[in-house]
């Protein structure tokens, strides 16, 4: 079976040979340093080359970043950009690119696609992540009853931005799924209460939710944290999946997905365990194998592997990876 026909069967609950065979995040430079001096060849440094030097599945991800290159720098979010309407029309020369994505690469990608032997994931930010970083981290929580009109018109031209660089997109290539880039909870849950979402979040993402699904692209949220609260919110609206489901942070995918049977899933493996010796991990994929057998879900590490994980570390996680990508369907 191909990577992307695997794909597609399973994001519908139907049989596969095994489950898809991924790292879906990109590794820290740190883990890849550490790699490098541990032997992993040196000369492997782009993540689609290290993805094929391990024999993943082939997956490619075009992230559209709302910004140009001449975008100043706020430190993570932490340095507000943006203080009120006048600051907000002034940056604006550096948002919103005319030209969204390489065009001349995602016609590679398609062609690629076309024969079911890759998977095409898209991220765009949304609608709470792109407020927050020009307003900034604790900022942004005052700008929602403080000037609810500049929170608005973001979004306005967001979704403006969003909806023309998706479309483009998918005149070239269809994507297999896609991530609207939230971050909006931690270990305790939700960011912002649900009014606050309904408010500011949900007229946009009506809005952008069936232009996803009328491409045949599976929409997930891309959240940080605890999303357990969050799920009904989006899931009401048309929201498919969820990743990464950090461990860490409390959430327990077995009974999501008792909750909601069809949701989709994506990570939700304990990165915190990848050095604990082999029975931890093999015990974290026994944890997760109810629903791996379930189908709609692709076991993977809940974010990037850190660099306190060897590539020997590694090499085991993936030894085992590949031993219940294969249990979970026989």
């Amino acid at each position: 079976m191909k990577d992307r026909e695997r794909f597609r069967k399973l994001m519908n609950f139907e049989k596969v040979d095994r489950l898809p065979l991924v790292e879906w995040a990109s590794w820290w430079d740190k883990t890849i340093n550490r790699w490098h001096s541990e032997g992993l060849p040196k000369n492997l440094k782009e993540e689609g080359e290290i993805r094929a030097f391990f024999n993943f599945d082939t997956w490619r991800q075009c992230w559209i970043k709302p910004r140009k290159a001449s975008m100043p720098e706020n430190h993570q979010n932490y340095k507000p950009l943006v203080t009120d309407i006048d600051s907000y029309n002034k940056i604006k020369k550096h948002l919103y690119p005319e030209i969204a994505f390489d065009k001349k690469l995602i016609s590679e990608w398609a062609e690629v696609q076309k024969n079911d032997e890759m998977v095409v994931w898209i991220t765009l930010e949304g609608f709470y992540w792109v407020p927050r970083t020009l307003l900034g981290m604790e900022e942004v929580n005052y700008m929602f009853y403080d000037n609810p009109e500049l929170i608005h018109q973001i979004n306005k031209d967001l979704l403006e931005f969003n909806l023309r660089a998706l479309r483009e997109f998918c005149q070239i290539c269809k994507p297999d799924f896609m991530t609207f880039a939230e971050d909006m909870s931690y270990n305790h849950g939700p960011l912002i209460s649900k009014a606050t979402f309904e408010e500011f979040m949900l007229p946009y993402y009506k809005e952008i939710i069936p232009v996803v699904k009328e491409n045949g692209t599976i929409p997930f949220i891309d959240t940080d944290g605890n999303p357990e609260r969050l799920l009904p919110w989006f899931i009401d609206i048309g929201i498919d999946g969820f990743l990464p489901m950090e461990r860490q942070a409390g959430t327990d995918v077995v009974k999501y997905r008792e909750q909601y049977p069809k949701l989709k899933i994506i990570g939700a493996f304990d990165k915190t365990l990848m050095n604990k010796g082999e029975n931890i991990v093999r015990e974290e994929f026994e944890r997760l194998l109810p629903i791996m057998k379930q189908g709609g879900y692709i076991v993977g590490v809940d974010h990037q592997t850190p660099p306190a994980v060897s590539l020997q570390e590694y090499e085991i996680y993936l030894k085992l990876l590949r031993e219940y990508v294969a249990v979970a369907v026989s």
